[in-house]
């Protein structure tokens, strides 16, 4: 029998580049909505784990981008 295989975990920066790209280019429903807020949410949480100094200054940048 086979074990089941974790799967692997993204590095800072494959998150970075994720969170990013849905972050400046959000989904939108047929109203013109957004879930931009959510992913910020969610990039805010994952900066608290982040140890690539690089990654986190860009996600930082960001989020910056459209909270100020």
């Amino acid at each position: 029998m086979e074990k089941f295989k974790q799967p692997e975990k993204a590095t800072d920066l494959e998150l970075t580049i994720f969170l990013t790209k849905h972050i400046n280019e959000p989904c939108k429903d047929l109203q013109g909505h957004n879930i931009r807020d959510f992913y910020i949410r969610e990039a805010t949480k994952a900066l608290e784990t982040f140890k690539d100094s690089e990654a986190k200054q860009i996600l930082e940048n960001t989020i910056k981008k459209y909270t100020e």
